[in-house]
């Protein structure tokens, strides 16, 4: 990341909208709205707050998010990070600390699960 252009939101930013970058997108201000970026990064330092959708290839979240973030890669909460959403996400990390409230897809090989019965897990387990 430090040869990387970085598109910084400072503490004294406070925008609403739809943002779309290429690169790195580092918000420690308020941002409202939709972020979407299919090959960039996404950081949220400790002072961000977005209350948004995010779209992204990666993620690092160390302040707050309400909404949910799909990232075609990889996303890490770091260890006072909130997100109040879902969670998408090929990779993720998790640090001791974090409240995370929603429901969570991490599947790193892209692999669909095969959906059985409850029922039907039941009566194999029974039949062992």
């Amino acid at each position: 990341m430090a040869d990387v252009n970085i598109t910084n939101l400072t503490t004294d930013v406070d925008i609403k909208g739809t943002i779309k970058f290429d690169k790195v997108m580092k918000i420690d201000g308020k941002f409202e709205g939709e972020l979407v970026s299919n090959e960039g990064e996404l950081v949220v330092g400790k002072t961000g707050a977005i209350k948004a959708n995010v779209k992204v290839k990666n993620a690092v979240i160390e302040g707050r998010v309400d909404g949910n973030i799909i990232a075609s890669e990889k996303v890490e909460l770091k260890q006072k990070a909130h997100l109040i959403g879902d969670l998408q996400a090929r990779t993720l990390v998790i640090e001791e600390g974090v409240v995370f409230v929603g429901q969570c897809n991490v599947n790193p090989d892209g692999t669909k699960p095969e959906k059985q019965p409850f029922s039907e897990v039941k009566k194999e387990e029974k039949k062992i």
